[in-house]
């Protein structure tokens, strides 16, 4: 399977329908986008500067609207990066019989971790059925989790288990400073 029947495919099995979910296009990427208050959830197509053929990488990224991004001041900025984003996750992370309980780890150094999907080698309808699943995974695990997050469960996971990167220190005072005006 070649770039442009996976994309093909990805758009019908798994963008268009979460687009149903309240997921938007990310300008003309094959990025989503789910915002939900102040939750800001993205689902990024990887590209980068040496693409692997037959491999769509993805990152899913949650951070709430208000912290800045480690790119820019202006925390409304629409071209953010992956680094921007203090939860950088996969669909493994979300993947198996128990609720996922998901403790904020550092990746700040520009490593994290992808989900690969190797298109390159496999047939149309294994592709469906690993982009179905994918889906599944956003209506009944990815968006639930979403859901749950808290402003003040994230300050206090980064507080905790952070490694006091100048990125986890602007988004703790972040937290705090949207928390003392909430609270005024």
């Amino acid at each position: 399977m070649n770039q442009i029947e996976f994309n093909k495919l990805f758009d019908e099995e798994f963008a268009h329908p979460i687009i149903g979910l309240g997921f938007k296009f990310v300008g003309r990427t094959k990025s989503l986008r789910y915002a939900n208050g102040t939750r800001d959830l993205w689902i990024k197509r990887i590209s980068g500067k040496w693409p692997h053929p037959g491999i769509a990488r993805t990152a899913i990224c949650f951070r709430h609207s208000f912290l800045r991004p480690v790119s820019s001041d202006d925390p409304n900025s629409m071209k953010l990066i992956v680094d921007d984003f203090p939860r950088k996750l996969t669909f493994e992370d979300f993947d198996g019989w128990l609720k996922p309980r998901l403790k904020y780890h550092p990746e700040n150094s520009g490593r994290w971790s992808t989900s690969d999907c190797a298109y390159g080698d496999k047939t149309p309808e294994a592709v469906t059925k690993d982009l179905r699943k994918m889906k599944r995974l956003v209506e009944t695990r990815i968006l639930p989790w979403v859901a749950s997050v808290t402003e003040d469960s994230e300050l206090s996971q980064i507080v905790k288990y952070g490694e006091q990167a100048w990125c986890e220190d602007r988004w703790i005072d972040d937290y705090r400073f949207h928390k003392s005006t909430k609270d005024t």
